[in-house]
């Protein structure tokens, strides 16, 4: 057998459709993928987001590293044996990082998000020429003075809210003063000092933020796991349509997970999951295993799936895709508590009565955060990007910025 794994048994429920049945699940004989170092040369990576900033085609990456307080922007060299050149801006205590072009200049900037003792909304701004793009003296960073100071911002969307001056900002924090809200742009965006801020729901600790229609309305609602507190669960905030209601608080809509401590979601866009064009959602319940929810008949309908053992203790992120190219489909899931475990693992054939377990990490991470899945070498079949932030020895340096290479192809 797999050296990382034994037998595994857990039961997989089915409230909806067949009742609760037990299934064996055997480990795949496989070994962990190739793992290939975008960057380690940094402290507590925390995340991975995409974006073709120089519109070649390609996906650039946009990390924050929290302890080594910056984030930095990596261009895609095309070429996966050469190294990866980045842009580098300050950002003490970030949580969260995206590119996203706020001031329509044509060049992608940087918004970050910090917690800590920072607590702020920043962004970095890029300069509007492609030569001078790639170094970072050229960049300028500049806090939204709205949100310095109010609260420990930990997740962020760049949305267009109200259809006027251009892209706005989804905020979420946690306690204390967690919240979740808005940054308006004004008509100039660069003008930081006339962004405001509205507030939508109380929050304990927001892990997702999704824009999408929840109830066919044709308006994009707010779809959220909220980790902590009397509003923690999976929950989504109903677009009021209105110009002037859209900057009070949103009404509130709970879909499950009220006991658990959801983490970041994931949506399943396969038919056996979609119902009335609505996507499936999983989520990680911290310790106890994933969440599947569907629409179904006007309700939501859910299964429970248990993380196997050999995995990490603690679920961090899901996706899922037919990894494998055979036709099935599979998920891939991400974990924190994987000393000695596997941060990393896929599930063959997921919906299937004997789902495969896929060690793709092996033991050498502790804390990975959520995963991509990006056909990263370009022969076609998906692989795996994500950060991994805690060393063996439980310090910062960890795996850092990493990808592992699907066999597959």
């Amino acid at each position: 057998m797999n050296k990382h794994f034994d037998l595994f048994l857990f039961w997989m429920v089915f409230p909806f459709s067949i009742g609760a049945l037990p299934y064996e699940v055997y480990a795949q004989v496989e070994k962990p993928w190739k793992m290939h170092v975008i960057d380690d040369s940094s402290l507590g990576s925390d995340g991975t987001k995409l974006a073709d900033v120089n519109q070649n085609g390609l996906m650039d990456i946009v990390v924050g590293w929290e302890e080594g307080g910056v984030t930095r922007l990596y261009f895609n060299p095309g070429d996966q044996d050469q190294s990866w050149e980045y842009v580098e801006v300050p950002s003490p205590d970030v949580e969260d990082a995206f590119a996203v072009d706020l001031d329509g200049d044509g060049f992608l900037d940087l918004v970050t998000f910090s917690e800590g003792q920072h607590q702020r909304v920043t962004v970095h701004w890029a300069p509007s020429d492609s030569l001078a793009y790639r170094a970072s003296s050229n960049w300028e960073s500049v806090d939204i003075p709205v949100t310095i100071g109010m609260s420990r911002w930990m997740f962020g969307r760049a949305v267009d809210m109200d259809g006027k001056n251009g892209i706005d900002l989804i905020v979420g924090s946690k306690d204390p003063n967690g919240r979740l809200g808005w940054l308006e742009s004004p008509r100039n965006p660069r003008d930081l000092d006339n962004w405001k801020y509205h507030h939508l729901s109380e929050a304990g600790w927001i892990m997702s933020i999704e824009w999408l229609d929840m109830d066919g309305d044709g308006l994009n609602d707010i779809l959220l796991t909220d980790r902590y507190g009397d509003l923690s669960g999976l929950r989504w905030l109903k677009n009021p349509g209105d110009n002037n209601a859209i900057h009070e608080p949103w009404e509130n809509h709970f879909i499950g997970l009220r006991e658990g401590e959801p983490m970041f979601l994931g949506l399943a866009d396969i038919p056996p999951l979609n119902s009335n064009g609505m996507p499936g959602i999983i989520v990680p319940d911290l310790t106890r295993g994933w969440e599947i929810f569907v629409y179904k008949g006007g309700e939501w309908t859910t299964r429970a799936l248990s993380y196997p053992a050999g995995s990490g203790t603690r679920g961090k992120s899901v996706a899922v895709a037919d990894i494998n190219l055979n036709g099935k489909v599979d998920l891939l899931a991400s974990f924190e508590g994987a000393k000695d475990r596997s941060g990393v693992i896929g599930l063959g054939d997921f919906l299937g009565a004997s789902p495969l377990v896929m060690d793709i990490s092996g033991k050498e991470g502790v804390k990975y955060d959520f995963i991509v899945l990006i056909d990263m070498d370009g022969d076609g079949d998906l692989d795996i990007l994500t950060c991994e932030e805690t060393g063996y020895d439980g310090s910062k340096h960890g795996l850092g910025v990493i990808w592992y290479e699907n066999p597959t192809k």
